[in-house]
């Protein structure tokens, strides 16, 4: 019986593997650009709603590129059509949830480089000013923003991410793992980090860059914008996959407790999981500690701008907007 069974689990592994490869493959090639991006992201989005619903015990068919449900020529596209029409739909939210300090990011950037290169010293301190409380505004929206995210994508409607109340509660019923994924996040944004700041020392890293000819340079760059870009879209993968299971285990927790009634609509309603509440200020002293985590990414995303000026960089960083390397 064990001979005959072999193969089938091999066949298993190899097609399992094989898929992620591919999925890795055409992922990268679309975080190359902004606007196909999107489907990246609206990829992302329907995976995290397969995996909050594998981890409520609730059968689900995985995401598809192109392949979705329905017959014929519906069938060919539904899944391409559905990562499209969710991603625009999480760009949207995600931007209007990133405005209040991405904007003040980018005044605060004018206020600070334009202002002293107009030789504007007396007003010096705006720019300053500005950063820090878009910093402060960046840690308390960030505090919510993975769950929120995951409450969207599991409940597939367009701005979900604001329904405060069950997003409130959700971040409530989480552990220390949503610490942990904190600062996983923080930690696996470094290389986006780095490769902004990569022009900067691109002489003194790679030997004989300065005797490099223009279309040397431009291959170069290609290739480690592909790489980039491949290392974003498996970032996000295991991160979104990972706040999606801590969107699921804290809902099916709050359904055993007060909040209960505000789930009761959910597409995750019904799964297998509970658990209890933490204490009350044992969560006010996660959720400060977390804050303080997510300045260490306010902190990448400066000292970058500093090595690379290009304005966009400041509301376009793949770890809380587009899935794009810019």
């Amino acid at each position: 019986m064990s001979v005959t069974a072999d193969p089938p689990a091999r066949r298993g592994l190899l097609a399992r593997l094989w898929g992620s490869l591919f999925s890795l493959f055409v992922g990268a090639l679309l975080c190359l650009t902004a606007p196909t991006s999107l489907i990246a992201l609206g990829w992302i989005m329907r995976r995290m709603r397969f995996v909050a619903l594998r981890k409520s015990g609730i059968s689900t068919e995985a995401p598809g590129w192109v392949l979705g449900r329905g017959k014929g020529v519906s069938r060919l596209v539904s899944g391409l059509a559905q990562s499209i029409r969710e991603g625009i739909m999480a760009a949207t939210s995600m931007s209007l949830a990133a405005a209040p300090f991405a904007v003040i990011w980018l005044l605060s950037w004018w206020a600070g480089w334009e202002n002293s290169f107009s030789k504007g010293y007396e007003q010096a301190f705006v720019g300053p000013l500005l950063g820090l409380v878009g910093v402060a505004i960046f840690c308390v929206v960030m505090i919510w923003f993975p769950l929120a995210l995951a409450h969207q994508a599991v409940e597939n409607r367009a701005l979900a991410l604001f329904e405060w109340r069950k997003v409130r509660s959700a971040v409530r019923h989480t552990g220390w793992g949503y610490f942990a994924l904190a600062l996983a996040t923080v930690f696996l944004a470094l290389p986006v980090f780095a490769g902004r700041g990569l022009v900067t020392f691109a002489s003194g890293i790679v030997p004989g860059f300065d005797e490099m000819t223009t279309e040397d340079i431009a291959s170069m760059a290609r290739t480690i914008d592909l790489v980039l870009a491949a290392y974003v879209f498996a970032a996000l993968v295991f991160l979104r996959s990972w706040s999606a299971r801590i969107y699921a285990s804290a809902m099916m927790r709050a359904l055993s407790g007060s909040d209960a009634d505000l789930w009761q609509d959910s597409r995750l309603f019904g799964g297998q999981l509970r658990g209890q509440r933490s204490w009350k200020v044992t969560h006010w002293v996660r959720l400060a500690l977390i804050s303080m985590v997510w300045f260490g990414l306010a902190a990448q995303i400066f000292v970058a701008q500093f090595l690379n000026h290009d304005w966009h960089l400041w509301i376009t960083h793949p770890f809380f907007l587009l899935p794009w390397t810019g």
